[in-house]
């Protein structure tokens, strides 16, 4: 379905203590505005763009958004964020279906959940972003005491992007224009009209920049990020008959295969341990120990996919893949394309990220005698 994104930036942004638009502040280089724009840009799902700002800064605003978004359309915002949010609705094509509405200032947006905000809208008609509240959560009164404590496992932090079916989320303004009824977001007017609206619950920060230690935490978030953590793998193991020969997650014809206690996949090992290392989360041995039977003969691409999600869970992406193996033979050519998209898909990288090479050992040693084979890999990671 046709989908476009609204990025509300016609905010003043007077609590961030700024002297212009927040949007238009400088944070680490770049502004706000353009961090979002990216996200976006990355996430490879949207039709088109439309940019809210106020008719002062248009100029500052085309200038930053056409250098990602050539045919971006423009429109003037309004005094709140509901009367910009419809000016952006209002310039959508006509054949838009899915309008995904996103306040600029969180510029932290990943693309991942851009894209699962869109998903959830094409499966469940609506998607909108969220975090569960893990702290108590109370009200109080004009005298600033206690009144008493809510359920927190029934409160969700809201967030951006908020992603409806165009025409439900125009008959929702409508509806709270008609009626004189201002709320705080997009999904507070489809509940208005009775609709269910889906959590899509965000694994990542996706805070909005409000006050000023929001840039001072922002800046330093993003300065962190730019900081790149290398990593190396080394692995080795025998060649042995009565075994397969699994390289990459592909099983290569050979005589003899590699000896271990999992499939001895050398090659997914090697990643592994430099997946771990470039985290400073243990080695490969410490997570999945030879002593315990579960490992006994597992296919070492599942392990592969545990480690991306312990990746995921601590913040890291990773920037590449560069992985070296070194045997007599077979000849590596004819697998190299399905060992990096074997990779690549369990990693939810591109193919670009990853490069396989193969090196014999000029007879030398125990690999040059057809002995063994070994595999050392160097990754990239970064704090997302």
């Amino acid at each position: 379905m046709k989908t476009y994104a609204i990025i509300l930036a016609a905010g003043k942004g007077l609590r961030a203590g700024l002297k212009k638009n927040k949007m238009f502040a400088q944070l680490a280089g770049r502004t706000p505005l353009e961090y979002s724009l990216r996200a976006c840009k990355k996430a490879e799902c949207f039709d088109g763009i439309v940019i809210v700002c106020q008719d002062c800064e248009m100029g500052i605003a085309k200038e930053i958004g056409s250098k990602i978004f050539p045919d971006a359309i423009y429109t003037v915002g309004g005094k709140t964020r509901q009367e910009s949010a419809y000016a952006g609705l209002m310039a959508l094509p006509d054949d838009v279906q899915i309008v995904a509405i996103h306040d600029g200032a969180r510029c932290f947006i990943t693309p991942e959940l851009i894209v699962r905000c869109i998903q959830s809208c094409e499966l469940y008609g609506s998607g909108v972003a969220g975090r569960r509240c893990t702290d108590t959560v109370k009200t109080i009164d004009n005298r600033d005491c206690f009144v008493r404590t809510l359920n927190r496992d029934e409160i969700i932090l809201v967030e951006t992007p908020q992603v409806f079916i165009k025409e439900e989320i125009i008959e929702a303004y409508k509806k709270a224009f008609a009626e004189g009824y201002t709320g705080t977001d997009d999904a507070g007017l489809m509940e208005r009209m009775g609709k269910k609206v889906r959590l899509v619950e965000s694994k990542e920060e996706n805070f909005k920049l409000t006050i000023p230690r929001d840039f001072i935490r922002g800046e330093q978030r993003l300065l962190e990020s730019r900081l790149m953590h290398v990593g190396q793998g080394y692995d080795i193991h025998a060649l042995v008959s009565g075994r397969k020969l699994i390289l990459g997650g592909v099983e290569i014809p050979n005589e003899k295969g590699l000896q271990g206690h999992s499939d001895a996949d050398v090659l997914i090992h090697a990643l592994i341990d430099a997946l771990l290392g470039a985290a400073a989360l243990g080695d490969i041995g410490e997570l999945f120990p030879d002593t315990n039977p579960i490992y006994k003969d597992i296919d070492s691409m599942l392990l592969l996919e545990q480690i991306r999600e312990l990746l995921e869970e601590n913040f890291w992406a990773i920037m590449n893949i560069d992985a070296t193996l070194f045997l007599e033979k077979p000849k590596m050519s004819p697998y190299k394309e399905s060992i990096r998209k074997n990779i690549a898909d369990a990693l939810g990288l591109s193919m670009e990220q990853v490069n396989i090479k193969a090196k014999t050992a000029e007879r030398f040693g125990v690999i040059g005698d057809e002995k063994a084979i070994a595999a050392a890999v160097t990754c990239a990671l970064r704090k997302r």
